[in-house]
């Protein structure tokens, strides 16, 4: 596989969207895991820092409504 940028050999894919990346053009990026209420109803979320992001998407920050699927 090669890197989406440069098209040399690729170390790793995006996280968000699955572009081939070599070391030099990964972006970090934090990565929400899991979202949940903790005991006191507050919404909590387990976050992974630095996953790799190809620097070309662009990750949404906020939900997008499914409307289709209700």
């Amino acid at each position: 596989m090669e890197c989406w940028h440069c098209e040399r050999p690729a170390h790793a894919v995006c996280r968000f969207c699955g572009r081939a990346v070599c070391r030099e053009h990964v972006k970090p990026m934090p990565f929400i895991l899991e979202v949940f209420r903790d005991k006191e109803g507050r919404n909590k979320a387990v976050v992974v820092d630095d996953t790799v992001h190809c620097g070309v998407c662009k990750p949404q920050d906020k939900p997008v409504a499914l409307e289709s699927l209700d």
